[in-house]
């Protein structure tokens, strides 16, 4: 089967949290999303040893969210007594598992996960936005697909996992899809590296074109020529620039699952992303 890359936004968003997650010493840490009666709360999530979630969410001015849907779950450091065996996992629901399972997404597939970002500093003990600081759609965390489990259809799931919004809360998912990918234990393009993570901030990993005040107004490596019809949304803009990049922007919010592809070129451009780029957990 045609490895594929998916490019997945998560995280903070306009609609969903209101205000972007925070660029901090130099990591991209993603703000889950917040959601009532999860069991998991952002004072309990560790950002640093020092510090949780909630701790700088309240520095951010983000102060209406107490527990949170932690999912994707990439960053072993975010909970204490985690299992040995733990690895990443990511969940997914409803339409967007639509989306994915029309694809044939599953084994072997890379997850890129990008959201909306803002460089944050430390003034007085208190966290803050960088006044002028781009506002940037970038990749922050991927996840190499050992395999996908149908927790609707009731599949056994390891122990250590049945803590996941996807499998402890399965009932509220009813009759829709409801499938939850694991990492695999290591990257299959460089054993050195974990088949899941997060990243340090890189160029590399932005989306936005430079410059632009739009975080949604993207520029792409000239691997994604002719890819227009493997992105979920309708495209506003699609321009194929001098030196074959690409300038594109998606019309409306659309799916979680932005692009779905298997382009040679493409794929070998997220393992370069995954091999080059640090990462932390």
């Amino acid at each position: 089967m045609v490895r594929k890359v998916i490019l997945s936004r998560k995280g903070f968003d306009g609609t969903t949290g209101g205000k972007p997650s925070p660029v901090i010493d130099g990591k991209l840490m993603s703000l889950p999303i917040p959601r009532a009666d999860s069991g998991f709360f952002y004072k309990d999530l560790a950002i640093s040893p020092q510090e949780s979630y909630l701790k700088i969410m309240m520095d951010l001015g983000i102060r209406l969210y107490s527990e949170t849907h932690l999912d994707p779950d990439l960053l072993k450091s975010i909970m204490g007594n985690r299992s040995n065996e733990w690895r990443g996992l990511f969940g997914q629901g409803g339409n967007s598992q639509g989306t994915l399972y029309n694809r044939d997404v599953g084994k072997g597939d890379i997850f890129l996960f990008f959201g909306w970002f803002k460089e944050v500093s430390k003034i007085n003990g208190i966290w803050k936005y960088v006044p002028n600081a781009p506002e940037i759609h970038a990749v922050f965390g991927y996840l190499e697909v050992d395999q996908a489990i149908d927790i609707r259809t009731g599949d056994s799931v390891p122990t250590w996992a049945k803590y996941h919004p996807h499998i402890k809360d399965r009932n509220t998912y009813g009759n829709q899809r409801n499938t939850v990918y694991f990492a695999t234990p290591t990257f299959t393009k460089n054993v050195d590296k974990p088949g899941w993570g997060c990243f340090d901030f890189n160029k590399r990993l932005v989306l936005t074109k430079t410059g632009e005040k739009n975080k949604s107004y993207w520029e792409l490596p000239s691997c994604f020529q002719n890819e227009q019809d493997n992105f979920t949304h309708n495209i506003n803009t699609w321009n194929v620039l001098p030196n074959g990049r690409i300038e594109m922007q998606t019309l409306g919010r659309g799916d979680q699952e932005v692009y779905i592809g298997g382009k040679p070129e493409v794929v070998e451009w997220a393992e370069k992303l995954i091999g080059d780029c640090s990462s932390f957990q």
